[in-house]
């Protein structure tokens, strides 16, 4: 008798237990079907507004607003004309789906104006900055003379030993640059380089 009710006790906290891998699977698999539908949504809206631009989700959060509703709040990134001279990097913030609260106003990383580390501290955290910071800093106006005598000059943009690192070439030029910035914004090493080397 006792065997048989050891037995029974052993399945069934089975079953509970295979009862709670159940429920746990598939809150995960619905949460990651709405957290898709919630990436999808804000890619596609990105994609229209601006249709030129590379586009990524940096962060997805779950939240919960005052009536107790599950809800995401998202960080994306938009980069207009990557490959030029003067990139242009916003973050721009969603709820969705939507709440009756409003989301962060649009942070520009990067403008128009082609200006990083104008005043105060210096930080270059983006590769849209470092990318500016390569032509504008002092001591690189040999490569904005480049930049501005080949049209057809791209950015590369990486990152070595925490440093930025971007190279400045162009099909149309014999030689190109590369540029090391600390992530202060000091300029370690600007070279002028021969394709041929």
């Amino acid at each position: 008798m006792a065997k048989k009710s050891r037995k029974e006790l052993l399945t069934i906290v089975l079953l509970i237990a295979i009862v709670i891998i159940l429920i746990s699977s598939i809150q995960f698999f619905r949460k990651s079907v709405e957290e898709g539908e919630a990436s999808q949504f804000v890619t596609e809206d990105l994609r229209e507004r601006f249709p030129l631009a590379d586009i990524s989700i940096i962060s997805i959060d779950e939240k919960t607003n005052e009536d107790g509703t599950n809800y995401y709040s998202i960080k994306a990134k938009v980069t207009e004309e990557y490959a030029s001279p003067c990139p242009r990097r916003m973050h721009i913030y969603y709820n969705y789906p939507e709440q009756n609260f409003i989301p962060q106003p649009t942070e520009y990383i990067t403008t128009d104006d082609c200006e990083v580390c104008g005043e105060g501290i210096c930080t270059i955290a983006f590769p849209e900055e470092a990318v500016i910071a390569s032509h504008t800093m002092e001591g690189t106006d040999e490569v904005n003379e480049y930049i501005s005598k080949n049209t057809y000059a791209v950015p590369y943009v990486s990152k070595t030993d925490g440093n930025w690192v971007v190279k400045w070439d162009s099909p149309t030029a014999s030689h190109y640059f590369e540029v090391e910035l600390s992530v202060n914004g000091d300029v370690l090493r600007k070279e002028k380089k021969n394709k041929e080397d």
